[in-house]
Formats: structure tokens, C-alpha cells, sequence
């Protein structure tokens, strides 16, 4: 028979106290510390997404979940006025080399450190999935769209073959990416007060299978 010190019991009892927004924030900051950008889809695809917008130069966007700010790169290219905020400190410093002349700061996609009627585009791009309060989130985009700004939110479909088990878990058993389908959420969507205008398919998977089963020939 083991016994644990009083120090393990310790231990063992903080990571059960732990905040589960926390534990996010450390799954993303190991996640960009090993794998940097090479984590996200290639930075020139993220321009599909701003030509889903149709955006202009002059116009204000936001990107939430930044990360190492690829997309904003590709938007300041385009003469946009933009903004970013992650949780990750590590992709946020990824970032300011990367999307200089940004406004970036360190928040929760829950409650943005962002005034109100602020942006003509907001984009949320594989992110949602991991926020844990949906109903805040969208209700915080909402507050910080101008009248009549377009929301772009990409979020993995359940039925989709990479995305078939629906929900992973980090390795503590928290949630840590939630899948579901076109009509599930559609219906988040709509319940929380947003109006879909457009529906694409992410053509990424795809694409990256491709260029993989080009290398091998």
C-alpha cells in the first residue's frame, strides 16, 4: 500500500480546484509554445474568410482568438483597421511580430475589454468551439458590432469524417473542443439573436489532404 504526503493530497486538490477557463488558457499556451502557427491552417487561406465578408479599407475588424495573428495580418494587408485578443500570452507575443499595427490585448471572449458598437467585422475562426459559454460569447460579439456588422464564425461540424467522435477532452477530462451539427448550430446561432446569412463549406481539410497525398507520389 502507497501513501501520499501531504504535499501530494495538496496537489491532487488544486487540480480539482482549478478553473476551468484556466486550464484552457494553459492547453493554448503549451499548444502555440510546441507547435507555433504550424498549429493553424496555412496564413494565405485565411484571406477566404475576410472575401466572405467582402471587407473595404478603413473598416474596423476584430478577430477573437487571434492566436499568433495570422488572420490579421492578412486584413492590415487589406488596409483594414484591426484588433485581436486570445487568452494565450504565448500567441499573443506570436502576434505582435506578426500582425504589427493590431490594437492586441489579453481577454476573455466572454466579457471584451472592448467598447461597445465598435467594429464593422468580427471574425471567430475554430474558436468557439472552445469557449464555455456560447450564450456570453455571441452576446459579447453582438455588443461590440456596429449596426448592420457581419459576423464570421467557422465551427467544426459533428459530421464531419475529422470530427466524427464529437467532443475531445484534454488530458485531465475537461472539454476541450465540442463538435455539432449544421442544425445544432445553426439553432446557437439564431437562440442567441444573430441572423445567418451565409453558409460555406471549409474547404481546408480538403485542401490540406491534397497537398499531402502530393508529397507522397
Amino acid at each position: 500500500m502507497t501513501r501520499r504526503s501531504a504535499s501530494d493530497n495538496a496537489g491532487a486538490e488544486q487540480e480539482q480546484l482549478k478553473d476551468p477557463q484556466q486550464e484552457v488558457e494553459e492547453w493554448f499556451d503549451a499548444t502555440y509554445a510546441a507547435k507555433g502557427p504550424a498549429y493553424l491552417r496555412a496564413p494565405s487561406y485565411y484571406d477566404v474568410f475576410l472575401d466572405y465578408l467582402a471587407v473595404t479599407p478603413g473598416q474596423r475588424l476584430l478577430d477573437i482568438g487571434c492566436g499568433p495573428g495570422l488572420l490579421l495580418s492578412r486584413a492590415l494587408r487589406r488596409g483594414l483597421s484591426c484588433a485581436g485578443i486570445d487568452l494565450s500570452e504565448v500567441a499573443l507575443r506570436m502576434a505582435c511580430d506578426r500582425a504589427r499595427g493590431a490594437l492586441l490585448a489579453r481577454c476573455n471572449a466572454e466579457a471584451l475589454c472592448l467598447p461597445t458598437a465598435s467594429f464593422d467585422h468580427i471574425t471567430c475562426i475554430g474558436v468557439l468551439e472552445h469557449i464555455l459559454d456560447f450564450a456570453r460569447a455571441l452576446a459579447e460579439m453582438r455588443r461590440v458590432a456596429k449596426p448592420g456588422a457581419e459576423i464570421c464564425i467557422l465551427v467544426p461540424n459533428a459530421h464531419a469524417l475529422s470530427r466524427i467522435s464529437g467532443i475531445r477532452k484534454t488530458a485531465s477530462g475537461r472539454v476541450e473542443e465540442r463538435a455539432a451539427t449544421l442544425d445544432e448550430w445553426a439553432q446557437v446561432f439564431r437562440r442567441n439573436g444573430l441572423v445567418i446569412e451565409q453558409i460555406h463549406r471549409d474547404a481546408w481539410a480538403m485542401r490540406r489532404l491534397r497537398r499531402l497525398l502530393r508529397a507522397r507520389r
